[in-house]
């Protein structure tokens, strides 16, 4: 159940047995039987793929039963990960992209169909056992089965011969990530979430089919098409996906949800925090920090920009935020240096931050945080997604477009001063008071003389005490840096807004954050 969190106008919400967020939850889908001749070929149209979606959602969900190969059910996600395609899509055609397929294993056990688009007909891509490599797995028997299927695919730009240039991977109900030059994965985004975090328990949207344009030879972007189906809702997807130094993905949605939905969740994103500068429990681990992201940033309409550390409680957190015709929200990584990592094989200094900027006008509704408690950096606990005030009736078509940003720079930041870096920590000899120390750099703030009154505009919620606070100018980094001390509530956390001003003018966004009452450090 929900509780409300006093003067803070956002709830909290207990753990609910059994719900977690995994990387790639299972999906459902239809048994991929091999693929027929080139005569089997059909017009294909976006509106066609509408038209599916309408026609599923006025029947009955029925998922079928799908039987697996056992040796690649019981795959480890090592040794899953290491099966090659050899026989890439495209590889031989002088084309900008080639794809690579997944077979089903480990934990993808529902297959998708997969189709072609070629001058305006779409093929079915025939299942092939015989272009799987399983070499590399000593400790392992991996056998792949000659009526399987495809779990999934991999877009690699061609363009870079010397490199094996990922930048774009489908896998697992409708999960799919993207990834910007020189960055690694991390993120990971959604076709669409439902009742996440709810007790009723979360339901997985899944693609049970794809259509793949193939590309003129001087293309720079790759376009996919995706059926979408679940016990609630059914979709029509076009993806536009464009690699480069800044990854994008362009989306158009058409929904058409089955039955009323509680709670439908457009332009979700996964992300994981484990720790980092204070925030979560190290339970042991010796590095400074393990994150895929430090940072939920929000754009409202009427120019206000909201900065949220993310953090990994102690019990399950929701939070909501309010925001009308919102321009923009994401999940940013904004420390870069390696040193604050130490992580020869994570590299998260790596790890994209990842932008949603909406196409057409969302109005009113709210952007939802989710926050799970984990020991694991291999499981995602942190959930975020937009949350429409009105979501539609069923028999009532839902559209919505926008565009996903996979990033390494701070492309996407306000204009004004942000928040760069926040601190959390205990303070000795009190009944658990917290300092917060945040440090403001961009925009205005880097041309402002060390000599300006700057302040901090802090509140916090009922129930808390701010002791003290103060702003202090940094001239190594040409920054700001505020720094108090809040002793929260006994019993809650309080929530804490904080933005620079001089002179009665704001010159940073907004800084927000759940503070919890801190344990006295023992000695």
């Amino acid at each position: 159940m929900a509780c409300k969190l006093p003067g803070s106008g956002m709830t909290m919400c207990t753990l609910v047995s059994g719900i977690r967020i995994l990387l790639f939850p299972l999906c459902c889908g239809a048994l991929l039987t091999a693929a027929a001749p080139s005569a089997w070929a059909a017009p294909f149209t976006f509106d066609q793929v509408v038209h599916d979606a309408h026609t599923l959602a006025q029947h009955p969900w029925h998922p079928r039963p799908v039987k697996t190969n056992k040796s690649l059910r019981q795959l480890s996600p090592q040794a899953y990960g290491q099966i090659l395609d050899t026989h890439p899509l495209w590889q031989h055609a002088g084309l900008p992209f080639k794809i690579l397929f997944y077979p089903l294993g480990a934990t993808f056990t529902h297959p998708v169909r997969i189709n072609v688009i070629r001058n305006g007909q779409a093929y079915p891509v025939q299942y092939n056992p015989k272009a799987f490599s399983v070499d590399g797995h000593p400790g392992e028997k991996v056998h792949i089965p000659r009526n399987g299927g495809y779990a999934g695919f991999v877009a690699v730009d061609t363009r870079y011969p010397r490199l094996h240039d990922e930048f774009l991977s489908f896998l697992g109900a409708s999960y799919f990530r993207a990834v910007s030059k020189g960055a690694v994965y991390g993120t990971s985004a959604r076709g669409l979430g439902i009742d996440t975090a709810l007790p009723s328990g979360e339901i997985f949207p899944y693609f049970q089919e794809f259509w793949l344009q193939r590309p003129a030879p001087g293309a720079h972007h790759l376009t996919i098409y995706a059926l979408l189906d679940s016990p609630l809702v059914t979709g029509a997807y076009r993806f536009e996906i464009t690699p480069g130094e800044n990854a994008r993905v362009r989306v158009h949605a058409v929904l058409y949800p089955r039955k009323k939905i509680r709670q439908l969740e457009i332009a979700p994103l996964s992300s994981m925090f484990w720790h980092g500068r204070g925030r979560g429990i190290r339970a042991g681990d010796w590095r400074p920090q393990q994150h895929d992201s430090s940072d939920l940033v929000m754009a409202n309409g009427d120019g206000e920009w909201i900065t949220r550390p993310l953090n990994n409680p102690l019990y399950t957190q929701v939070t909501r935020y309010a925001l009308d015709h919102p321009t923009g929200f994401g999940l940013l990584q904004q420390d870069r240096h390696f040193a604050n990592y130490e992580g020869l094989t994570t590299q998260y200094q790596k790890r994209p931050s990842v932008w949603i900027q909406p196409l057409n006008d969302w109005g009113e509704g709210q952007v939802e945080l989710v926050e799970l408690p984990t020991n694991n950096r291999n499981l995602d606990n942190i959930v975020t997604f937009w949350l429409p005030r009105h979501s539609p009736q069923p028999g009532q078509a839902f559209t919505v477009r926008y565009r996903l940003n996979f990033f390494r720079d701070a492309v996407h930041l306000p204009p004004g001063g942000h928040p760069v870096a926040t601190y959390l920590g205990t303070v000795p000899d009190s009944d658990g008071s917290r300092r917060v120390v945040v440090n403001f750099a961009g925009g205005g703030l880097g041309r402002l003389p060390a000599n300006t009154p700057v302040q901090a505009h802090l509140s916090v919620g009922s129930g808390a005490r701010l002791i003290h606070s103060a702003v202090h100018f940094n001239p190594i980094d040409h920054q700001w840096q505020m720094e108090a001390e809040i002793l929260p509530p006994a019993h809650h956390p309080t929530n804490v807004r904080l933005f620079l001003e001089s002179h009665g003018h704001a010159l940073s966004d907004t800084w927000t954050y759940l503070l919890q009452r801190g344990k006295p450090p023992s000695y």
